[in-house]
């Protein structure tokens, strides 16, 4: 049986792209998706969109924390 190790390089990685707005990219360099802030009444929340097929993004929710909106887009 093997096992793989997982190590610091296998999290997803953000790239600024402007203001409120990250990229988000595997360890091998693929596009994710994307993060990005929005302010609200009731706080600062960031909102998670998956990028599919390089030409579709669709929202998948919002988190209060952006390690939240990064780790449901791995």
């Amino acid at each position: 049986m093997s096992t793989i190790a997982r190590t610091a390089s296998a999290h997803p990685a953000l790239r600024r792209v402007r203001d409120g707005y990250w990229r988000v990219t595997a360890a091998s360099g693929v596009v994710l998706g994307y993060v990005e802030e929005v302010g609200e009444g009731s706080g600062t929340r960031f909102r998670a969109k998956r990028l599919f097929a390089a030409t579709r993004i669709v929202e998948v929710g919002e988190f209060g924390d952006v390690a939240e909106a990064v780790e449901c887009l791995r």
